[in-house]
């Protein structure tokens, strides 16, 4: 693939997260054939370290999947948008607070010890009796507002 296929419009880049943004659009725009990822490189002006960590990055939100290659008689990744726009423009709406809003794993005292990964621990949000209890307290206050309309309108 030429690099004169892709021709982002190089943005003034405040932070690293508009850096990864612009990144994802620049592969998002190269279709299903993907780009390479030292012509991200030299689209951005990244040196191969700092290239290379933002596609990391990227390919561990799941976001694409790199699949080594060989480019002009070097190593490199192609990359790949592995998820569907309509996916990703969800993932980039912002969180509201109000959604984590007094889960108990923030202030929880066994959270070093906190993992789904490890059957055999004890701590685990499978297992954890104070997570459930504030999810259903949560399910209760949207079900409750939702059952009195229904109950209204009878």
């Amino acid at each position: 693939m030429s690099s004169d296929i892709i021709t982002p419009t190089k943005l003034a880049v405040k932070t690293k997260s508009n850096l990864i943004e612009q990144v994802f659009e620049t592969i998002l725009q190269s279709g299903e054939g993907g780009i390479f990822q030292t012509e991200l490189c030299k689209v951005f002006s990244l040196d191969s370290r700092d290239g290379s960590r933002l596609v990391s990055n990227l390919e561990k939100r799941a976001l694409i999947s790199r699949e080594k290659m060989l480019y002009n008689g070097r190593w490199t990744y192609k990359v790949i948008v592995k998820k569907s726009p309509a996916v990703t423009e969800f993932a980039k709406k912002p969180i509201e607070i109000a959604s984590v809003e007094g889960a108990p794993c923030f202030s929880c005292t066994y959270q070093h010890l906190c993992s789904s990964e490890d059957e055999t621990s004890q701590y685990s949000p499978e297992k954890c009796t104070w997570l459930e209890e504030w999810v259903l307290v949560g399910l209760n206050r949207i079900m409750i507002p939702s059952q009195q309309q229904t109950t209204e309108n009878i």
